[in-house]
């Protein structure tokens, strides 16, 4: 499988970064309910989370800083490397999505995954992560979870294993900090240290 190494610039040390914001691991007692916890978070219609984020395909790992943006189904994901140099750039809404790359012509298609495997060689659903990177299941297709401290911990769908370690607090909220999401040989690890879950978002 061949690697686009140049979108990405340099392997960023995740495990131990810092952020923006305290990340709070789950208690032992949780003032809202699982179920209450879904139904408020499944409410959220306008996000941005930024995130670092490192990418490993078998033994070839690739990190960068990654901004999503989210208004109801349209997203705008955002990939940078060193330095600030921009990378992938993902938009798109739930009937199509097209990818950016810098100095090619866009490729459209009808959804991410085709997309990036095509270009990039790794796939992610978008249509789904937009659920997981909030810390809740996809209601597109069945799901497996297992919660600590009514907060999900685990999550298997359509393959794939997500695993969340850290929450943080975000207003009233409890959003999650780091999540592993795994399939086959593909890795993906999301140290997120901002989010903004109560501002006006320029239109996507």
């Amino acid at each position: 499988m061949k690697l686009v190494i140049g979108l990405f610039w340099t392997i960023l040390i995740l495990t131990g970064c810092s952020t923006n914001q305290p990340v709070e691991p789950l208690n032992n007692t949780t003032a809202v309910s699982w179920s209450e916890h879904f139904t408020a978070i499944q409410g959220l219609k306008t996000w941005k989370a930024n995130a670092k984020v490192a990418i490993k395909v078998k033994q070839e790992t690739q990190s960068a800083t990654m901004l999503w943006q989210q208004q109801d189904d349209r997203y705008k994901i955002e990939f940078r490397g060193a330095f600030g140099h921009a990378g992938p750039l993902l938009t798109g809404d739930a009937k199509s999505a097209t990818l950016h790359i810098p100095k090619e012509a866009p490729i459209k298609g009808p959804n991410t995954s085709s997309l990036l495997q095509q270009r990039l060689g790794w796939q992610i659903p978008v249509e789904n992560a937009k659920y997981w990177i909030l810390g809740i299941p996809s209601p597109l297709s069945e799901s497996k979870i297992t919660l600590k401290d009514d907060r999900l911990a685990l999550l298997q769908q359509d393959g794939w294993s997500i695993r969340f370690t850290k929450y943080q607090k975000v207003g009233n909220q409890q959003l999650p900090a780091k999540i592993i999401i795994a399939r086959d040989d593909l890795r993906f690890l999301l140290i997120i240290y901002k989010w903004d879950t109560d501002v006006a978002l320029a239109k996507l």
